[in-house]
């Protein structure tokens, strides 16, 4: 059975951002330590056949990466068309660039990568469609987040 999918800022199926990564121990998965290239802790999940891999810090879930599948609002985000994708999302990258991605030793994709801050979405495009999703919490969350956290300091 499927979860839920892309919640926005929030989560995707029952990952959620800024939990503690301890608490899917009990899912199966392969544990990919940070190196010096890689700053953070990766975690790879397989749900229903689909790997999901989680980017921890500090044992926190900071991003939710889905290159297989992508769920939001019942459609399927994943090979979707950019186009399309920009008019589901009704928002405007806030960056471009173009990330060259070795596929294997032969082979490499120019990758045009957008950021949509509101939205908490870098998506990664290949001849127009979608190849990968990481979801993460908007700049603007973490801000409300942190203010949050410093204004029940200040009251205890």
């Amino acid at each position: 059975m499927r979860g839920i999918g892309l919640v926005l800022n929030k989560s995707y199926d029952d990952f959620i951002l800024g939990n503690n990564i301890i608490e899917y121990d009990s899912k199966p998965h392969q544990i990919h330590m940070h190196d010096a290239q890689c700053p953070w802790d990766c975690y790879s999940f397989i749900q229903n056949g689909i790997v999901i891999e989680v980017w921890c810090e500090n044992n926190l879930i900071k991003n939710i990466c889905c290159n297989q599948s992508c769920i939001y609002n019942g459609q399927e985000l994943i090979n979707m068309n950019y186009l399309e994708f920009l008019q589901i999302i009704n928002e405007v990258p806030v960056s471009h660039e173009v990330i060259y991605v070795l596929v294997n030793t032969n082979h490499g994709q120019n990758q045009h990568v957008y950021d949509f801050e509101k939205s908490g979405l870098q998506i990664w495009v290949w001849r127009n469609k979608i190849r990968t999703v990481i979801i993460s919490k908007s700049n603007d969350d973490e801000r409300e987040s942190q203010e949050l956290d410093s204004t029940n300091i200040k009251e205890r």
